[in-house]
């Protein structure tokens, strides 16, 4: 395969489900981003005939082996997989950030792989990648807290609003300043808020 066939293939490839991605989709959705992001081809170095086995599908091979966990290997079947999907994702996330965030403006750019094994980059990824995915699932338990409400206490909508967490905060100071019994349907859904660690 040369690399106009490699090019050729990549929309197919990286249009698949992402469970089913590896280096080499990684590698060719870099490619993919360069190519949206410069107007121009990313030309690959040392090519060999099989996107396997150049410099840049390596690279993304340790960036895999460096998001996986060090235990990785003594993990059931079903666990690496998990992992793996879970990596994959997660580095798709990284490119974007790369591209996207990272250097979307001004004079440096994203000019190799090379770029994603550097420390410095790995870590300050990893730190809005956290932060990230724990607002996420702050928001996805709050949905899942507003919708048991809903099920079973609808009646402190007619009296409160509950849009966001900040609601729930003046609820608790509401509860608190009018000494509100337990049993009140306010200090339940505060103390089922608490319970389910959103306030």
């Amino acid at each position: 395969m040369n690399q106009e066939e490699f090019y050729g293939k990549i929309p197919e490839w990286i249009a698949q489900d992402r469970a089913k991605w590896n280096h080499i989709t990684l590698m060719a959705y870099f490619c993919h981003k360069y190519e949206l992001k410069n107007g121009t081809k990313f030309r690959l170095v040392r090519w060999k005939m099989d996107p396997g086995k150049g410099k840049e599908s390596r690279d993304f091979s340790k960036l895999i082996e460096i998001f996986l966990p060090e235990k990785y290997e003594e993990l059931s079947t079903e666990e690496k997989k998990s992992y793996k999907t879970n990596v994959i994702q997660k580095i798709y996330n990284y490119i974007n950030w790369m591209f996207d965030y990272k250097f979307r403006s001004g004079d440096k750019s994203v000019t190799g792989t090379q770029l994603f094994l550097m420390p410095s980059m790995i870590n300050e990824f990893e730190r809005m990648y956290s932060s990230f995915i724990q607002k996420s699932l702050s928001k996805d338990n709050f949905g899942v807290f507003i919708d048991s409400i809903k099920r079973d206490f609808s009646d402190i909508f007619d009296n409160h609003q509950i849009d966001e967490v900040s609601d729930l905060k003046i609820l608790e100071r509401y509860v608190e300043n009018y000494k509100l019994p337990l049993d009140s349907i306010e200090a339940i859904v505060v103390a089922k808020a608490k319970k389910m660690e959103i306030i």
